[in-house]
């Protein structure tokens, strides 16, 4: 009657559901599924009457399972579903004790409530969990039983008043119905629109059930009631078939096409109207001048200034700025040491320390120093505006270095010479960044002179 009555309420439940849920109902369907399943490992313990009963352990073997549903979903991932599912195992002798077996049917209508995760295309994984009745069919037996010598064993399983000498037979065939709930997870995959392959794993879990037996006196036949409670009722089943859903599919949405933009842009871009256009760029100067300087096109640069090549190879934009030219070694100028100060320029390639002019120049100096006293020497490196700040006043410091360690290796007086380096604030050419100028990479010699003499 409570099994009856379960059922009743379940398919009450399930049909209010659709009220309950959001208006995306999606319909009807109906599930069919078979495969294998096994029962817990139970208990049979003492029932009401504890010296009339049946007590023992028991161990399920596998066997068949088979599972139908109907079912409502509801468009929103969520469905729920009344299942009834039915599993028949052996559970073997009692205790392991000879003359004894147990057989057990569950049969579970429950009413799942299931969660679908639909982002895994034509794959639907699923989760759910669900609550219900469960009837249990015993079938069990315990009988007294000859050992090898012939004599009567008494079963150890089956309690029952007894007198010296007769034999006892314990039998169950009985049922119960209690309540229960169950864990499922499954897997589905949209064969069509309608149907789809469906798997899935359920842990039933039931409450203790009791059931009632007869014991027989193999004298007299006289029989007794016996009773026994079986605990730790469940069952584990892997499953597969198909799930039907009733009812066309919902027809695809209408989506109006967008509208198109119409509107060129200086770019090709089409917009809407001329507002939404980007910006367009204004034009930047692209080509730079032998001063640094940038312009649109080349013919905008200022025009560069003739450069003159002097007697020793060093380049000037005035020919009055080349050095005085010896024509022999020893005719100086006769006022020259009368002038305070001498200039002499070494020039570099791009990126050098040391030039193949310092030897020749160096030269020049020893010259002037042979008539002239020399009171000092000053060296001082420049680069031109390439490269950053820093390198660029490292190796004007090495470019004065080269000078000034010819004009000691040639014998002027180290005491006598001051070197520095300054890099690219000094420029003969002013120029803009970044430019390679040749007139800007040089080492100046600054000589002071005094009278008559010699460089000592």
């Amino acid at each position: 009657m409570k099994h009856k009555l379960l059922i009743a309420a379940a398919a009450s439940a399930l049909m209010a559901a659709p009220s309950l849920a959001s208006a995306q109902d999606d319909g009807w369907y109906l599930r069919g599924n078979a495969g294998y399943g096994i029962h817990n490992d139970m208990d049979f313990v003492p029932g009401d009457a504890t010296s009339n009963t049946l007590a023992g352990d028991v161990e399920s073997e596998g066997n068949g399972a088979f599972s139908l549903g109907l079912g409502y979903e509801f468009g929103n991932n969520w469905r729920m579903e009344l299942d009834g599912t039915s599993l028949w195992t052996d559970l073997g002798a009692i205790d392991n004790v000879p003359s004894s077996f147990a057989k057990l049917r569950t049969n579970a209508m429950m009413l799942n409530a299931i969660y679908d995760f639909s982002d895994f295309g034509r794959w639907e994984p699923y989760v759910g969990a669900g609550i219900g009745l469960v009837r249990g069919d015993l079938d069990a037996a315990a009988h007294d039983f000859a050992s090898v010598d012939n004599n009567l064993v008494r079963t150890p399983v089956c309690n029952a008043t007894r007198t010296a000498n007769d034999a006892i037979s314990c039998e169950f065939t009985d049922r119960d119905t209690t309540f229960g709930w169950q864990l499922l997870a499954g897997l589905g995959y949209a064969i069509t629109d309608n149907l789809s392959w469906d798997t899935n794993y359920k842990y039933m879990n039931a409450s203790n059930m009791d059931f009632e037996g007869v014991a027989t006196n193999g004298l007299d036949n006289a029989t007794q009631n016996i009773t026994t409670t079986l605990e730790d009722v469940g069952s584990h089943s892997l499953m597969t078939g198909f799930r039907y859903r009733f009812g066309a599919s919902a027809p695809a949405p209408v989506v109006a096409p967008a509208p198109t933009p119409d509107f060129a842009c200086w770019d090709g871009s089409m917009v809407f109207n001329a507002g939404q256009c980007p910006a367009e760029p204004v034009a930047q100067p692209e080509v730079r001048c032998w001063d640094g300087s940038m312009v649109f096109a080349a013919g905008e640069c200022p025009a560069q200034p003739e450069t003159y090549t002097c007697w020793d190879g060093s380049l000037v934009y005035d020919l009055a700025q080349c050095p005085v030219q010896m024509t022999e070694r020893g005719n100086v100028v006769a006022d020259i040491c009368g002038e305070q100060y001498r200039q002499e320029i070494i020039y570099y390639e791009f990126n050098k320390g040391q030039s193949a002019e310092t030897r020749n120049t160096v030269n020049r100096i020893l010259d002037i120093g042979e008539y002239c006293n020399v009171d000092n020497i000053r060296v001082v490196g420049h680069t031109d505006s390439s490269g950053s700040a820093s390198y660029n006043l490292a190796l004007s410091k090495r470019r004065a270095k080269d000078a000034m360690d010819e004009l000691v290796r040639q014998g002027v007086d180290r005491a006598k010479i001051t070197s520095e380096g300054k890099g690219e604030t000094e420029l003969f050419v002013q120029t803009g960044d970044g430019v390679k100028e040749q007139l800007n990479r040089r080492t100046e010699v600054l000589i002071t002179l005094g009278s008559l003499g010699g460089i000592n």
